[in-house]
């Protein structure tokens, strides 16, 4: 039988989209979006993105508490689904130089929509603490993936048993509360690029320079 994405690489999956529960939502608010970008590969004698596309939702469940999810629909070309849920709990706000802070357990799941196959789900914890700074109307932000494998990646038996990721982006506000995302992330760091079974953009030997796009609207 064949393995669950024996064909195709874990950096495409994990923590692929933009990162937007960055500040408290407000109880009851709820905003959504849809991102798109991913890993720089080598293609063509050139370096492009992975055209990797999600959607997603947060919701305000408490003042200092945000819900949300994402649907990842890229993978459904593969037959496969993916879909990540998490919380984000804000212990700090802006004063002074001091940053929104973010502490965001979510849980992203993989499910093969093919026959025959010996593996049918895979699960990937996921713990990302991150930062952010209002300047004017936008706002920046940096942090870090930190992805716990349940399963041993089918390319590499010794990768490591954690894959860490930072990001930092921008948040420019637009018009009728809509904001447009703009994010790089080093997906994999200490991840070795010639381990990996797509020729990646790595920097210094590991991992995959990501590019990501998103819009958001609030409702």
């Amino acid at each position: 039988m064949k393995k669950f994405i024996h064909f195709v690489p874990i950096l495409m999956f994990i923590c692929c989209a933009a990162h937007h529960s960055l500040q408290p939502a407000g109880k009851g608010n709820w905003t959504a979006n849809i991102s798109v970008g991913g890993p720089v590969i080598a293609v063509f004698g050139t370096h492009m993105p992975i055209p990797y596309l999600t959607a997603g939702t947060t919701y305000g469940f408490r003042d200092r508490i945000n819900l949300n999810g994402n649907l990842h629909l890229l993978p459904l070309a593969y037959q496969i689904a993916g879909l990540d849920i998490g919380a984000v709990w804000f212990p700090l706000k802006q004063k002074g130089w001091r940053p929104i802070l973010g502490l965001q357990p979510r849980l992203m799941g993989l499910a093969s929509l093919k026959d025959n196959v010996s593996e049918r789900f895979r699960f990937y914890p996921i713990f990302t603490p991150s930062a952010a700074w209002r300047i004017k109307n936008g706002l920046f932000y940096t942090g870090m993936d930190w992805t716990f494998p349940l399963n041993a990646p089918d390319f590499n038996e010794d990768a490591p048993a954690t894959l860490i990721s930072p990001f930092c982006g921008y948040r420019w506000s637009l018009r009728n509360k809509f904001h447009l995302y703009t994010e790089i992330k080093w997906q994999g760091a200490n991840l070795p690029s010639d381990k990996l079974a797509v020729d990646y953009w790595p920097i210094g030997g590991h991992g995959a320079f990501s590019t990501l796009i998103s819009i958001e609207r609030g409702f």
